[in-house]
C-alpha cells in the first residue's frame, strides 16, 4: 500500500510568530545595549541602527529567494536561523525603511521594450511587478504588473475597448506593443517615494490605505534604492514579530474582535446573494474572472459553487498560465477546472501535493492570518463561515487533518472549449502569446483531448486512464478531493494585506483616519 505522501503544511507549522535567535546571544546583546543606553543614548540607537541594517537587509535579501519548504520538521528551523538574525531593541514604527531596501532585487524595465520582454523579465526573477523608466533615472516611474498582463491579454481577445486605437490594433494584429503604452491602459496610484530615513510609521499610512507598494529612496531623493510592497511589509514584521512586543496584543485578537475585512452583514446566516465579497461561480469560464478582475480593479478572485461555499481562488498572477496558444482552451473551460489546474502545476514545480489553504475564519486570530498569508504569498484570504459539519476555527488553531494522498488523474478533455477560430488567431498572432516558450514560463499540462467535453457531467468514480510515467504525469487533485480540501463553509468575507496594514496603522500610529479603501477608490472602477 503506498505511503502517504503528503507533508505537513507550513501553514500548519506557523501557528505563532518564528522564534528569535538563541536566546544565549540575545541576551548578551541586551545587556551589552543596556549598558550602551546608559552611557550614551544616540550611541546606542546607532548600534541598533547598524545591527539592524547590516543583519536584516542582508537575511531579509536572502528570505525573498527562499521558498517555504514543508518536506521535514527541519525546514522550520533552518529558516529560522537564516532568517531571523537581526533583533530589534525597539517598537516597530521606529524601524527606518532602510532596514527593509533589497536593491538586489530592484530592476528596472525601458517603456520601450515589448510587453513580451517585459513579460518575461517578471518571470525570470520572480516578481510581480517592475518599475518602467520612461529614461534612465526616472523618478516618476509607472509599474508593469500581472494586472497589466491581464489587461493586454483582454485586449487581445477583443474582450476590453480602450481609447488607444493604435494599441488595440496592434495588439489583435500581432504587433510588438511597448510596454510603456501598456502600462498606461491600467488606472494605477501614484508613485510614492519616501527617503530610506524614514520609518515604518510613515509608510504604513501609505500601504495601508491600498497602495500596493512604495519607492525608496536615497536621502536627497534623487536614487530609487528599492521597492517596499505591502507584502515585504507583512513578511518582515511576522518574522520579527518576537522581537515588536507591543504587536501581541493584536496578533491575539481575533478578525471579529479587530473589526478588520469586508464582512457580509449577515453573517449569522450567510447567503450568497448578501455577501458584497466579489466572487466567480465555479462553471463559469476562466476567460469570464479574468475580466471581472479587470473591471473591478481586484487582483484574486473567489470562486464558489451554487451555494456560496468556497472552492478555490484565482490571481491575476495565475494569468501567466496562459499565455501560450496551446494553453487558450483553459480560457473557455471553467474555473473550477482551472483551480485544480493550478494545484497540478504547483504540483509539478515542487514536486509534491498541493493544497494551499486561502481561508480564514471570523474567529481566527491575526498571528493565524499574517502566517498564512506569508506561507501562500497571498494578498488576501476568504473568510468562511464553517458548516455544522466541518471544523470550527478552534481546530484550524490546532491541527490540520492530512488527508491521504489523491489518487493519479489527467486533466479533462479542453477540446471542446476553443471560443472560434478568430480568438484563436488573436492568441497565435500575439507575440507573447505565440511566443513565451522559455525555459522560465514553459507550463506542461497533460491534456486528454480525447475525452468528454467538460460539458458532459462524469461520474465521480470513473475510471481515468493511468499516466505513462510518474515523471510525466504526478499527482493531481481530483475535482471531489480538490472540494473537500476547499470547502469548508459559505464565503462571506475577505481580509487583504491592505486591511491589516491599516489596523496597525490605526490602533498603533498617528494615523487614526486611514480608509483602507482610498488606493482603490482613486483606481476606480469600470462600467
Amino acid at each position: 500500500m503506498p505511503q502517504n505522501t503528503r507533508h505537513t503544511s507550513i501553514v500548519e507549522m506557523l501557528s505563532t510568530p518564528p522564534q528569535l535567535p538563541n536566546s544565549t546571544d540575545l541576551n548578551s546583546l541586551s545587556e551589552q545595549t543596556d549598558k550602551n543606553t546608559e552611557a550614551n543614548k544616540s550611541d546606542t540607537e546607532s548600534l541598533h541602527k547598524s545591527i539592524s541594517k547590516s543583519s536584516s537587509s542582508s537575511s531579509l535579501s536572502t528570505l525573498d529567494n527562499t521558498e517555504y519548504s514543508n518536506n521535514n520538521g527541519n525546514s522550520l528551523s533552518t529558516l529560522n536561523s537564516q532568517n531571523l538574525l537581526s533583533v530589534h531593541r525597539q517598537e516597530w514604527q521606529h524601524t527606518p525603511l532602510s532596514n527593509l531596501v533589497e536593491q538586489n532585487k530592484l530592476i528596472f524595465i525601458r517603456g520601450s521594450i515589448s510587453v513580451e520582454e517585459a513579460f518575461n523579465t517578471l518571470v525570470k526573477h520572480q516578481l510581480t511587478s517592475l518599475p518602467v523608466e520612461n529614461f534612465p533615472g526616472d523618478m516618476n516611474c509607472l509599474t508593469f504588473d500581472y494586472n497589466d498582463l491581464n489587461a493586454y491579454l483582454l485586449l487581445v481577445l477583443n474582450r476590453i475597448k480602450v481609447s488607444n486605437d493604435k494599441i488595440t490594433s496592434d495588439c489583435q494584429n500581432g504587433k510588438s506593443v511597448p510596454v510603456g503604452e501598456i502600462v498606461k491602459l491600467t488606472p494605477k496610484n501614484p508613485f510614492y517615494k519616501l527617503p530610506e530615513t524614514e520609518n515604518l510609521s510613515t509608510v504604513i499610512g501609505i500601504l495601508g490605505s491600498g497602495v500596493h507598494r512604495v519607492a525608496i529612496t536615497n536621502v536627497e531623493m534623487t536614487q530609487i534604492k528599492g521597492i517596499l510592497s505591502q507584502r515585504r511589509l507583512i513578511k518582515y514584521l511576522w518574522e520579527n514579530a518576537r522581537s515588536f512586543p507591543n504587536l501581541k496584543p493584536l496578533l491575539d485578537s481575533s478578525l471579529e474582535e479587530l473589526n478588520i475585512g469586508v464582512l457580509n452583514a449577515a453573517r449569522d446566516k450567510p447567503t450568497f446573494k448578501q455577501s458584497r465579497v466579489i466572487s466567480i461561480q465555479g462553471d463559469e469560464h476562466l476567460i469570464m474572472a479574468l475580466h471581472k478582475m479587470y473591471v473591478e480593479r481586484i487582483s484574486s478572485i473567489a470562486v464558489v459553487d451554487p451555494q456560496g461555499n468556497l472552492i478555490g481562488n484565482i490571481s491575476v498572477t495565475d494569468v501567466k498560465h496562459v499565455t501560450r496558444t496551446s494553453q487558450y482552451p483553459l480560457l473557455h473551460n471553467t474555473c473550477r477546472h482551472f483551480v485544480s489546474v493550478i494545484l497540478n502545476l504547483r504540483g509539478l514545480e515542487t514536486g509534491k501535493d498541493s493544497f494551499p489553504i486561502f481561508h480564514v475564519y471570523p474567529t481566527s486570530s491575526l498571528a493565524r492570518t499574517f502566517a498564512k498569508l506569508v506561507a501562500t504569498k497571498s494578498h488576501r484570504l476568504w473568510i468562511v463561515q464553517p458548516n455544522d459539519n466541518q471544523p470550527t476555527a478552534s481546530s484550524e488553531k490546532s491541527s490540520s487533518p492530512s488527508p491521504s494522498t489523491p489518487p493519479v488523474t489527467t486533466l479533462p478533455s479542453l477540446a471542446s472549449s476553443y471560443h472560434s477560430n478568430t480568438q484563436s488567431s488573436r492568441m497565435a498572432n500575439s507575440p507573447v502569446l505565440k511566443s513565451s516558450d522559455t525555459s522560465n514560463n514553459k507550463i506542461n499540462v497533460n491534456i486528454n483531448l480525447s475525452g468528454p467535453s467538460p460539458s458532459q457531467p462524469q461520474s465521480p468514480s470513473a475510471t481515468m486512464p493511468p499516466p505513462q510515467s510518474p515523471s510525466n504525469c504526478p499527482a493531481s487533485p481530483t475535482p471531489a478531493h480538490f472540494e473537500k480540501e476547499y470547502r469548508t463553509g459559505k464565503l462571506i468575507g475577505v481580509v487583504s494585506l491592505t486591511d491589516i496594514l491599516s489596523v496597525l496603522a490605526r490602533k498603533q500610529t498617528h494615523h487614526k483616519e486611514i480608509d483602507p479603501q482610498m488606493a482603490r477608490k482613486q483606481r476606480g472602477h469600470i462600467g
